[in-house]
């Protein structure tokens, strides 16, 4: 702190002359000595975010040069604290663009172009999770026939039929599928799935004709640790599903070995609704409770031995089980983000009661972070990294300030006003929850959920209370084959749950749709977050701006009119209720079913040749679209197309368009959707604006740009 003040000496921001605002802030910086550790996660991150945010794929030199001056420069002034401390801290930025940088380059793998098929199929399994109807694998195939070598996908994801042979991780197997180019963003800035599938280096989608065959005479152990782990996985969810068959043994499933593949969507979209999908992820609330039940079960076993309990620290050794048990359920679990970020904390207060210090604060929650973006940089910008830690984040701060206050309030008295306070803490914590993670719940999912509160307070006991604790006592009895004793139990309580999230997703009122939160402003929402829970002097209350200017930004957005997706095969048309009109034939039900969950709309049947719709005119050859005083023809073919260019004030075409009215009005048909990706189209009162998925993504190696054959020719020159 004296280094600090000596500083701003140095610097004159004493000086009455230089202003009272920079003395405060040097004063207020000062007294979060403690606290300012906790943004190195966030000066790492930034670096991952300022790679994401590029249109081209930047060397990675610049950036290690960056980092690499700053150290240098850090160490030349290692007797000025204060300099050596920030240069330090801003070499993170440049070191966490490094990081994804080359993690982006160690992903890089080819992904289809086009699509293929019938196509005959072999290859090693690498995962499979069981689906409502058959199973979906992630397969790593054999040469692909009619597909050059050097356009061959590592991996592939692929849904297989219920007639399938049995197969396992490490497994060979041969099947004939129709595949896919990875679907592109559905709406430019939406949700883009193959960003996420090139960092998991899948190059391509499809489904199966018929079943998938087990190819017999390899050796399935050749995989190592990891593909042991993905078929006890595996062999665990189908001990689970036998004895709970449907959505309740998709949730055990979830709940114990991380998948959820067979939960029915309905189910899945109740718990969405209800807001007790955080019971589906594992998480902190897992983790938590089942870390205080080993330890608790066996510390109190171990005072039952006078011979262990008068002569070891029976305390220590419960922690100690409890590291490794938990360390199995994260490998159990598959390992995702939520799970590694509470396992990492939990590990910490485990380990803290190893070496006799216990305390909870939020920098056990910046090693997480930064733990999990050393280990995978590119969950940064997924939806489970954001609202894990935003939750978390949350619930520290507010336990910080008011915790003390809250457990006076809530945690004493009769055995009647705890029990109620108990219930008002579930609120609480839901509450808190609920506010740190809207943002990025708008952000991505575009809905408001009204009554999480009064399902968290019934669900959340039931899951503490019941299901989890017989989850663990099940996975203990599954090596002796007894596990149907605790998993019929567990079963009662997942019905009862999945009873709870039906009822109150269905109540009137609950779900509220949301405009478009812009990455931008979402961006300003987490920074103002930050800056309101990580600091705790008065300047905090800042970041309520920061808040506040990000959730505005809801305000400057509106959806588009029409879209064109999928190589053109794919067109959405708004009404003036904000559901679309959908054209697509069964081909692209997979962009239907992405574009439903990006808009929130109820998906309405294309009108008919000769009819009228709200907003369409259809003729033979295409429609008339009319909002906001301008006029759109959407042509089908040649004879949708218009005859006269000043008649309408942009085209949509499925068929290439031509030339001819380009000059006039915005033209898009399928060419410029093969190369743009998703084209949106606004119309208001100055015009018609136009914007490409890809014209924001840029040159990025997970975006397909494709070349025509005069391009390819002249590249292979």
């Amino acid at each position: 702190m004296a280094d600090i003040s000596i500083a701003g000496e140095r610097l004159g921001m004493h000086a009455p002359r230089r202003g009272r605002a920079l003395d405060v802030l040097m004063e207020a910086f000062a007294a979060e000595n403690e606290r300012r550790v906790l943004w190195l996660p966030a000066l790492f991150g930034s670096g991952i975010a300022l790679y994401f945010a590029l249109t081209v794929e930047p060397p990675v030199w610049p950036g290690a040069a960056v980092a690499l001056a700053g150290c240098l420069a850090a160490a030349a002034l290692r007797r000025r604290r204060f300099w050596r401390s920030a240069l330090l801290c801003l070499s993170l930025v440049p070191a966490g663009f490094v990081l994804i940088a080359a993690t982006a380059r160690e992903r890089a793998a080819p992904m289809l172009e086009r699509r293929l098929g019938p196509v005959a199929l072999t290859g090693r399994i690498i995962d499979i999770d069981a689906m409502e109807r058959g199973w979906r694998i992630v397969m790593a195939p054999d040469a692909i026939a009619g597909l050059d070598p050097a356009q061959q996908p590592r991996r592939l994801r692929i849904h297989i039929g219920a007639g399938s042979d049995l197969l396992s991780p490490g497994d060979r197997t041969s099947l004939k599928t129709m595949l896919y180019p990875v679907p592109g963003q559905t709406l430019p800035g939406g949700h883009d799935l193959q960003r996420e599938l090139y960092f998991a280096q899948i190059g391509g989608v499809g489904y199966s004709y018929g079943g998938a065959r087990r190819l017999d005479g390899d050796d399935v152990t050749a995989g190592g640790w990891r593909q042991w782990l993905l078929r006890l996985r595996t062999d665990v969810t189908r001990r689970i599903t036998a004895v709970l068959p449907g959505s309740t043994g998709g949730v055990a499933s979830a709940l114990i070995a991380g998948k959820r593949g067979a939960i029915d969507p309905g189910v899945t979209d109740a718990f969405r609704n209800s807001g007790l999908s955080h019971l589906l992820a594992i998480a902190g609330l897992h983790l938590g409770l089942v870390g205080a039940f080993v330890f608790f079960a066996v510390r109190s076993g171990l005072a039952l031995i006078p011979y262990v309990a008068l002569r070891y620290s029976i305390k220590k050794i419960a922690a100690g089980a409890t590291l490794i048990v938990l360390f199995c359920y994260l490998m159990l679990s598959g390992a995702a983000i939520p799970t590694e970020r509470a396992f990492v904390m939990n590990g910490i207060v485990f380990a803290a009661i190893l070496i006799d210090r216990l305390r909870i604060s939020m920098r056990i929650c910046a090693v997480a972070a930064a733990v999990v973006l050393l280990l995978q940089p590119e969950s940064l910008i997924g939806v489970s990294f954001q609202m894990s830690f935003g939750a978390v984040v949350a619930l520290i701060a507010a336990y910080e300030t008011w915790g003390a206050r809250l457990a006076r309030l809530l945690h004493r008295g009769s055995a009647v006003r705890k029990v109620v306070g108990y219930c008002l803490g579930v609120v609480v914590t839901t509450v808190i929850v609920t506010l740190g993670t809207e943002p990025f719940s708008i952000y991505h999912f575009h809905k408001i959920v009204l009554y999480s509160p009064l399902a968290n307070v019934v669900a959340v006991p039931i899951s503490a209370m019941w299901t989890l604790p017989c989850g663990v006592i099940a996975c203990l009895l599954m090596p002796f084959g007894l596990e149907r004793l605790a998993l019929v139990p567990m079963g009662w309580g997942i019905d009862a749950t999945i009873w709870v999230a039906e009822r109150v997703s269905a109540l009137p009122g609950n779900v509220w749709a949301t405009p478009r939160l812009p990455i931008w402003g979402l961006v300003v929402v987490a920074v103002g977050g930050l800056w309101l829970c990580l600091w705790q002097g008065k300047w905090r209350r800042w970041g309520w701006a920061g808040i506040a200017l990000g959730m505005a930004t809801l305000f400057v957005t509106r959806p588009p009119d029409i879209v064109i997706a999928d190589f053109g095969r794919f067109l959405a048309a708004r009404n003036a209720d904000g559901n679309y009109y959908a054209l697509g034939d069964n081909g692209e039900r997979i962009v239907k079913s992405l574009f439903a969950e990006e808009t929130g709309s109820a998906l309405l049947p294309w009108p008919e040749t000769g009819s009228t719709a709200d907003r369409l005119a259809c003729v033979a050859g295409g429609c008339t679209y009319a909002a906001r005083g301008k006029t759109v023809m959407i042509a089908f073919d040649e004879r949708g197309l218009p005859a006269s260019c000043d008649a309408v004030d942009a085209i949509v075409s499925q068929t290439p368009a031509g030339f001819a009215c380009r000059q006039q009005v915005p033209v898009v048909d399928r060419i410029d959707n093969w190369r743009r990706g998703a084209v949106a189209l606004w119309l208001g009162p100055g015009g018609v604006t136009v914007s490409g998925a890809n014209d924001s993504r840029g040159a990025r190696p997970w975006v397909p740009h494709p070349l025509s054959a005069k391009e390819k020719a002249s590249a292979a020159q």
